[in-house]
């Protein structure tokens, strides 16, 4: 994790080198995760909570990677009876490339933005409460990657992204938990962040 991080430090320092003029964009935001195609489980969805900052170079094409904490939540309501509430805590780590739809070179009050690119996650904790799964870390990869697309808005010093997050990996580990053998748990995640627009 910390080797992990220490290159993502020396990969953003030596981007801000080459762009030279970028903007650092601290985010707060909620998530929706959807873990769908179980048969004997339902993952319902709740509402979790992210925070982080991105770092976004170029004009109007740009390239914008990130650090971001998060919390994912999903009621579990397993056939054979019982529910619980598992929470997974990870640090997700985008790299996504943008284009804003107005020109940049006039002084606009307001951009809109699309923009796509994957992600790395790492589990940092989980808690399923009580739940008949008996869920643990161990359970869960320690990495997932996903692809993103969304869209942004742009105003003034403020901005807002609403994000979707296909999972292209299986979010569990193993086949060892009851009633999830040999399915495959995808995690997709919906995001909607919003934050300030910091020029350096």
């Amino acid at each position: 994790m910390k080797k992990l991080l220490s290159f993502l430090i020396i990969t953003l320092v030596g981007q801000t080198i080459v762009f030279g003029q970028f903007e650092l964009r601290p985010t707060l935001g909620i998530t929706r995760s959807a873990i769908k195609d179980f048969k004997e489980v339902d993952f319902k969805s709740e509402m979790g909570f992210s925070f982080g900052v991105d770092l976004l170079f170029g004009d109007r094409m740009y390239l914008q990677p990130g650090v971001h904490y998060e919390t994912t939540k999903n009621s579990l309501h397993p056939d054979a009876g019982g529910s619980s509430t598992l929470k997974v805590s990870k640090v997700r780590i985008p790299l996504l490339v943008g284009f804003k739809l107005f020109d940049t070179s006039s002084d606009n009050l307001i951009n809109v933005r699309a923009f796509t690119g994957p992600n790395m996650s790492l589990v940092t904790s989980t808690d399923d409460g009580d739940s008949p799964l008996a869920i643990r870390s161990e359970d869960l990869k320690t990495a997932t990657f996903g692809w993103n697309a969304g869209v942004g808005v742009d105003f003034l010093l403020f901005f807002v992204d609403l994000n979707y997050q296909f999972g292209l990996s299986d979010f569990f580990d193993d086949n060892n938990i009851q009633g999830i053998e040999g399915q495959n748990s995808k995690n997709n995640i919906f995001y909607l962040n919003a934050g300030l627009k910091l020029k350096f």
